[in-house]
């Protein structure tokens, strides 16, 4: 199904978007402190992508990086971890 019409050549698009997860992981970064000793800090990943709900055009592939304490409110990566039966978060 095809949600962009046309009116007098021009298209009228009426997608219905909504974000989900393609991807996500936990990646460990080495950082130095403030004292130039080297920390170890964990950061979350995601790969994230509107999708149309009726014809499932796909726009904005976007990646992006988080705290852990954030990525474990984030409720697209939390519905993406459900549906993969990944226990990991």
């Amino acid at each position: 199904m095809n949600c962009t019409t046309r009116f007098l050549g021009i298209p009228l698009g009426r997608h219905h978007w909504h974000r989900e997860v393609t991807h996500a992981e936990i990646l460990t970064a080495q950082e130095p402190d403030m004292w130039a000793r080297t920390v170890y800090r964990d950061y979350v990943r995601c790969d994230k992508r509107e999708i149309c709900d009726v014809c499932g055009k796909v726009r904005r592939d976007v990646s992006c990086l988080c705290e852990p304490s954030k990525g474990d409110r984030c409720a697209i990566r939390l519905e993406w971890l459900g549906s993969s039966g990944d226990v990991r978060r």
